[in-house]
């Protein structure tokens, strides 16, 4: 059986969730997620119940649009995953109901905008990459070794020590001791 899923969320403690509550009983959910917490945390712990509970078939119901994602990308992405699982969106303030044709349109809308979005970006990060490397900066991790932690990792090698005990004698990260070993075994051939 299908069930109608709410979820509300305020920005602080002191607000209160009565009118999004309120809101989504009269729309009948069967079940309510509720988050007292900051817009931008990527901590939703509500939200994240959820998301596991939600079958194919299911609706989430919004009273307020914008609640349910941290951010715009983080929204569209939702809708996306939804959409992608067969669960249903609703938004009341909106009047969006992913099940009806108009309710799809805008979600392809927002959908494409956010995607328009996200390439964007990444056209100006390509273009800023050129731009650096034509003025002759490195971009990327800095090329070469660290001949000091080269030396101390060769030397913790060499004691027969493994590679998750030199990293906690070193203090060097995980990757580097590793990088470090590869090129001391090249060297060793």
């Amino acid at each position: 059986m299908n069930k109608l899923f709410g979820y509300t969320r305020v920005s602080t403690l002191d607000q209160n969730l009565d009118t999004q509550l309120d809101a989504l009983h009269k729309a009948g959910c069967d079940e309510i997620f509720q988050d007292k917490i900051t817009g931008v945390s990527t901590s939703r712990p509500a939200l994240n119940t959820l998301l596991t509970q939600l079958r194919p078939g299911d609706t989430v119901m919004v009273a307020r649009f914008f609640r349910l994602g941290r951010s715009r990308d983080h929204l569209i992405s939702l809708l996306g995953e939804f959409a992608r699982n067969g669960i249903h969106f609703k938004a009341l303030d909106l009047g969006v109901d992913s099940t009806t044709a108009a309710g799809k349109l805008v979600l392809q809308i927002f959908s494409a905008l956010a995607e328009y979005n996200r390439e964007s970006i990444l056209e100006k990060t390509r273009a800023g990459q050129l731009l650096a490397k034509a003025k002759g900066k490195h971009i990327g991790r800095p090329t070469g070794l660290d001949a000091e932690k080269f030396a101390k990792v060769k030397k913790a090698l060499e004691r027969g020590l493994s590679v998750a005990e030199t990293v906690s004698l070193t203090g060097i990260s995980m990757s580097s001791v590793k990088r470090y070993r590869k090129q001391l075994e090249k060297t060793s051939l």
